[in-house]
């Protein structure tokens, strides 16, 4: 759908025949009107339900994608990850800029079929964002999928 930027975190519960449930979360540019994004959001759980019989929720997250620096930090954030785990992809990615550190927020997605625990993805992946700047505190989320979305890069 246009003025859908990114999802992720998809869980569908299929309990037979027109029973099937779903909920994601759908990233919209947040400097769009809310008002505009909620209508956007309501189609589609409106044409998830009529075309396809899933009663579909989803959870709008607005990203800001008018912030060049940012915008810049997440691309190289994403080939760190990358570095260390190939099939791994970047959501909810958003920086909150300090004077003496800034915060760098984000979940990193990888594959059930990753070796690593959550920990240590994480703790390799944090060493990766303050290798870029030492005044760079990188939090994060591990999740774990099954198929990586490449709608980010």
């Amino acid at each position: 759908y246009e003025g859908i930027i990114g999802i992720h975190d998809l869980t569908v519960h299929s309990y037979g025949q027109g029973r099937t449930f779903a909920s994601v979360h759908c990233e919209v540019p947040a400097e769009e009107d809310i008002l505009i994004s909620h209508d956007l959001i309501d189609n589609i759980e409106r044409d998830f339900l009529e075309q396809e019989g899933i009663h579909l929720v989803i959870h709008l997250d607005p990203v800001i994608t008018c912030d060049e620096k940012a915008n810049e930090l997440q691309k190289k954030v994403l080939e760190g990850v990358k570095a260390l785990y190939p099939q791994g992809a970047l959501h909810d990615f958003r920086v909150v800029w300090g004077v003496t550190h800034s915060n760098v927020l984000f979940d990193v997605a990888v594959p059930f079929s990753v070796k690593d625990s959550d920990q240590q993805v994480k703790e390799r992946v944090t060493r990766a964002v303050e290798a870029l700047d030492p005044a760079y505190r990188a939090v994060l989320a591990v999740d774990r999928v099954g198929v990586v979305n490449e709608l980010e890069d």
